[in-house]
């Protein structure tokens, strides 16, 4: 059985693993010069793998919790012990390589790939794939790496290309979606799968930052806070946000973003930010009881200077003056309801994964396999189904790889 895996990637590793030893015989085609460069980046480089808490996806929900069913937790983490990588858990259940590297991660895959024999033809971007299975793709030719003097080595240019074929008895499509195109996930491989049928979903960037209106977070930017933000009084999230020049990022908004589009509404709850552990007591009395002055007392020892004078500004109060009821009313309702008009988001350059895809109803979530072509399968971020930031991403392109590499039960 010669199986052929589209993309490089995590899910692409997975399953080439799997059915390397299941006795197949596997060819990895990578467009780029690199397999999984995105894994060595993950987590800040820090490799967040998997996630051991209650799952958390969008899209087609119901369809990753079904390959979590037949490839759950358990099975994926002694997958990886089993290529040699060692697990250590941080809070929330994120899993990492217990050297906190994602790149002892990257080198334990290949590693374990190589040892089964599993070939890898890099800069070759697959085209096309016919019934049979015959797959069409174009290799990229480069000139020799060139070492500068400082020790850094300076990529030979691009040459050209030469087309190649490539057959197999069964294909495996892992290319990943539109997210972070500087990896070579641009969104452009989608109709390998549509050419058979499969149908796209409207796709967005997911776990980027949320642009909005820059005046009323002017002076802003670096500031961290512990907030609970609602996005178009539909979406919630907790936790924390970092403010920017042109928008809001940090984890909290980063799980709204999969959400986010112009014209919607972004309010940020400080009351955590500012009041700490007094966030339960009624904002107005908790102010009347702080020593002040004049308002720009007010938040003194509560917020940072920058955070302050933003707030004093939103409710239209002026710094210098001296605190009036009215005063208080208005700077209370801005620490409850910090309201933000969204612009839209960074886009999938700056996203982590995308939301949208190829719609997973078509394929069999015990093996992957395509209800429309026999022996074509698909995995990881290609299908429309994403994961909440903390290593959900990651576990559902190893869960959704290594399941195809299974065989139908009788």
């Amino acid at each position: 059985m010669k199986t052929i895996i589209i993309g490089g990637g995590a899910a692409g590793y997975a399953a080439a693993i799997a059915a390397a030893r299941m006795g197949e015989s596997v060819t990895i085609l990578e467009r780029g010069r690199k397999t999984l460069k995105k894994l060595s980046v993950t987590g800040n480089g820090r490799g967040n793998l998997l996630n051991s808490g209650e799952p958390q996806y969008f899209g087609d929900r119901d369809f990753a919790l079904e390959v979590l069913r037949h490839m759950p937790y358990a099975r994926i983490a002694a997958f990886l012990k089993s290529c040699g990588i060692s697990l250590t858990e941080e809070d929330e259940g994120r899993m990492y390589p217990a050297s906190y590297l994602a790149s002892s991660a990257v080198e334990a895959l290949k590693k374990t790939a190589d040892s089964l024999g599993v070939v890898c033809e890099c800069n070759t971007q697959a085209v096309k794939i016919e019934k049979g299975f015959t797959v069409h793709a174009l290799r990229s030719v480069y000139a020799p790496d060139v070492t500068l003097k400082s020790g850094r080595v300076k990529p030979g240019e691009k040459l050209g290309e030469e087309e190649t074929v490539f057959r197999a008895d069964r294909v495996v499509v892992t290319v990943g979606g539109a997210a972070s195109p500087m990896h070579l996930t641009d969104g452009t491989a989608y109709p390998l799968l549509t050419a058979f049928g499969h149908r796209l979903t409207t796709l967005h960037p997911a776990l980027t930052a949320i642009l909005t209106d820059k005046k009323p977070i002017e002076g802003l930017s670096g500031q961290r806070v512990r907030t609970t933000l609602r996005l178009d009084a539909a979406h919630l999230s907790r936790g924390e946000a970092l403010f920017a020049d042109d928008g809001v990022s940090g984890i909290a908004a980063m799980q709204l973003s999969r959400f986010a589009r112009p014209g919607g509404a972004l309010s940020l709850d400080l009351r955590e930010a500012v009041m700490g552990e007094d966030m339960h007591m009624d904002v107005e009395n908790w102010l009347r009881s702080r020593p002040a002055n004049k308002a720009s007392d007010l938040l003194v020892g509560a917020a940072s200077p920058a955070l302050s004078s933003a707030l004093l500004r939103r409710a239209r109060i002026r710094p210098d003056e001296s605190v009036q009821t009215a005063d208080l009313s208005a700077l209370a309702q801005i620490i409850r309801q910090f309201d933000l008009a969204v612009l839209g988001t960074r886009g999938f350059d700056a996203a982590q994964v995308t939301a949208g895809g190829i719609m997973p109803c078509d394929f069999d979530p015990s093996t992957m396999e395509s209800r429309l072509c026999p022996g074509l399968y698909a995995a990881g971020e290609v299908l429309d189904v994403d994961g909440a930031c903390g290593g959900f991403n990651l576990m559902f392109a190893f869960a959704s790889g290594l399941l195809s590499a299974q065989k139908k039960s009788s």
